[in-house]
């Protein structure tokens, strides 16, 4: 089972974003984070083992908040797609409306040269409800939206091409 182990928040953007014991997930996105109500990208959210694997490709580690992400999930599957519905704790329940950015879309921060968000992060919107880092989170369940075989195919095109702008 995936559980949260970080919350992150910032008060301005293009700024790292920094651990915080709680924050409540509110239609239009985290209170007190700076991205709340101004895009479509409501919570960004990153797994665990993808900023692990990113970690050891550097050769240094990512503070949680470091790559702009709202959430580090530990054990999130990697093939979560638009319209699939992760529900956090006993009452947030986000869906995903987009995994990772659209090819050569731009992205304006990264930490030491280094962003996740375009090619590995998901956005999902919907949140409600108040949370915690550290596991006291509450597990995280995933329900998946039914999609088609050629949706699939789509969306591992999509994730291809994005590896190869990187």
């Amino acid at each position: 089972m995936a559980r949260v182990v970080a919350v992150c928040i910032s008060s301005a953007r293009q700024e790292p974003k920094t651990e915080v014991e709680s924050a409540r997930l509110t239609t239009g996105g985290m209170e007190g984070d700076s991205h709340r109500g101004v895009t479509e990208r409501e919570v960004s959210m990153l797994r665990s083992e993808d900023i692990r694997a990113a970690e050891r490709e550097a050769g240094f580690i990512f503070p949680p908040g470091s790559l702009a992400e709202n959430l580090v999930v530990e054990g999130l599957p990697e093939d979560l797609a638009p319209g699939d519905r992760v529900s956090i704790g006993a009452s947030a329940v986000l869906e995903v409306v987009e995994k990772g950015k659209k090819p050569g879309e731009p992205h304006s921060y990264d930490y030491r040269g280094w962003c996740l968000l375009p090619t590995v992060g998901f956005f999902p919107e919907g949140g409600r409800g108040r949370g915690r880092p550290q596991g006291r989170f509450g597990q995280v369940a995933v329900v998946r939206r039914h999609r088609s075989a050629a949706v699939r195919r789509g969306w591992e095109e999509r994730a291809r091409i994005a590896r190869s702008h990187k």
